[in-house]
């Protein structure tokens, strides 16, 4: 490969490369992508990120991230509003906990100290894994009524 080809291929991986080195070093370490399926892992291949299974965070968080997902128009129609409503009347439901408001900026809280940000996703991998998070997210806040 001539020296000039090479520097173009380089110049055009560098925005990736960027990417990949700014995203947060606490989303990794968590075991696949668990419920979200084959198509979201292989967005992240490669990365040295996963996300945590929706199914293991706790009711607030959940409810939050709805909120997070239907305010960012990652979900669209009447359904996961009317969710997200019935969610927050809930009883025993805390919406002024740290679980909740980390869902509402697009945090997935473990609880355990680990967390996986949406919101710090860039560009093209952001819209496709952001929008299989709030489908899943979707499906078990139906889960929690």
């Amino acid at each position: 490969m001539k020296k000039s080809n090479r520097f173009l291929a380089l110049l055009a991986a560098l925005p990736v490369a960027a990417a990949l080195y700014t995203a947060p070093a606490h989303a990794e370490g968590f075991g696949g992508l668990g419920g979200l399926g084959g198509d979201a892992s292989s967005l992240l291949s490669g990365s040295g990120m996963s996300v945590p299974s929706v199914s293991s965070l706790a009711p607030s968080n959940v409810t939050g991230l709805l909120g997070y997902c239907v305010q960012n128009n990652y979900l669209q129609g009447n359904s996961p509003s009317t969710l997200l409503s019935s969610l927050k009347q809930k009883a025993g439901l805390d919406t002024s906990g740290s679980q909740y408001s980390n869902g509402q900026n697009g945090i997935l809280d473990t609880g355990n100290g680990n967390t996986f940000s949406l919101a710090s996703l860039k560009g093209n991998l952001k819209q496709k894994v952001t929008t299989k998070v709030c489908n899943a997210v979707l499906k078990q806040g139906k889960s929690l009524l």
